[in-house]
């Protein structure tokens, strides 16, 4: 039985560098793919410290991109050699929720997530259904290959917001996410703040020319309304999963409050007369739906600004190293200042 390296999720706080078996094709629509690079997710963080649903020695990994080394019987849109990007969350297409238009709520996400609850992309291959494979443009490197669904859970933000070109927007957290989301904002709105506590990311932050308050040390509330004249934001986007409270108490009467960020350990206190009294408009949702494709799209057309995003790639074996660098003491699952916004992994 040949083998592969793999960083396998054995259980909270426990994360191990090892050799398992390489998956095998066995089922018609199977496309096994070469991994050539992966992503370190924040939600891959929130697993190690069991702050999100999660499966016990399953190899993590829903960032990644890679090459078709074998294929199915019934494969047919894709061939060996062919790049790819995976959408890691499948869905079953049969569920109401699938056929009624709300895919990212099918039944069967939470028990097929790629690289959650079946083996991902910390790995040398991974098996995944060819429905989740989207061919990448040569104009689409390595690195922007394993960024393609990150970016396409914040293209569908950006689809439910409706961002305008007068609108004032407040992004709560500068993680990755909060990247992305800024990007896009400052080709759109009017005027773009974000709040970060980590003081690597604020340079971040800096070096994207935003306008960025750490909320440790600044009032938050008296900032976003002295930046608006007086009205506060017109969009909160809340992209730490930790600061709904404090998106409410920034948003103008009438505006909107996207709940994007997850940690499944908060709780908020929140006073419904509020939102109604002030027309509030909060605005869930989750995944990427039909996002895939745009994409791929604006990356290829390079209408946003990933270079401060990536910070360095790191090998697969040196993976549980990058943990400490994304501010997860593993040992103790404790938190220390952050040296990284992206870390990518690249798999020899």
């Amino acid at each position: 039985m040949q083998t592969m390296k793999a960083l396998v999720f054995r259980e909270v706080g426990k994360i191990e560098f090892c050799e398992i078996p390489i998956p095998e094709v066995t089922q018609p629509d199977d496309v096994l793919i070469k991994i050539s690079a992966v992503g370190i997710c924040g939600s891959d963080i929130k697993i190690l410290e069991g702050k999100h649903h999660y499966k016990e020695n399953t190899v993590l990994g829903h960032e990644f991109c890679g090459t078709v080394v074998e294929i199915g019987s019934h494969v047919t849109h894709f061939k060996v050699g062919d790049r790819v990007a995976v959408d890691n969350n499948i869905r079953c297409g049969f569920c109401s929720f699938c056929r009624m238009g709300l895919t990212s709520q099918c039944v069967e996400i939470k028990f097929n997530a790629i690289g959650v609850m079946r083996n991902g992309g910390y790995a040398e291959y991974c098996l995944v259904p060819e429905k989740q494979c989207y061919a990448i443009p040569d104009e689409l490197d390595d690195m922007l290959g394993t960024q393609v669904e990150t970016l396409a859970t914040v293209i569908n933000g950006m689809n439910t917001l409706l961002m305008l070109p007068y609108d004032y927007v407040l992004i709560l957290g500068f993680g990755p996410i909060g990247y992305l989301f800024a990007q896009f904002a400052k080709n759109i709105a009017a005027k773009v703040a974000v709040t970060e506590i980590d003081p690597f990311r604020i340079g971040v932050a800096r070096q994207c020319g935003l306008t960025v308050w750490n909320p440790l040390e600044e009032d938050i509330v008296a900032n976003i309304t002295e930046f608006t004249y007086g009205r506060k934001a017109d969009i909160v986007i809340e992209a730490t999963g930790n600061a709904i409270e404090q998106a409410l108490q920034c948003v103008t009467p009438g505006g909107k409050v996207l709940p994007f960020g997850m940690d499944s350990s908060i709780q908020a206190t929140v006073i419904p007369n509020d939102i109604t009294r002030w027309a509030t408009k909060i605005l869930g949702l989750y995944l990427g739906q039909n996002t895939m494709l745009p994409a791929i799209r604006i990356y290829q057309e390079k209408r946003l600004n990933m270079e401060p995003f990536f910070t360095k790639v790191i090998r697969l074996e040196d993976g549980l190293q990058a943990f400490d660098d994304l501010g997860l003491d593993i040992k103790t699952l404790t938190h220390h200042p952050k040296s990284a916004m992206k870390l990518v992994m690249k798999v020899q």
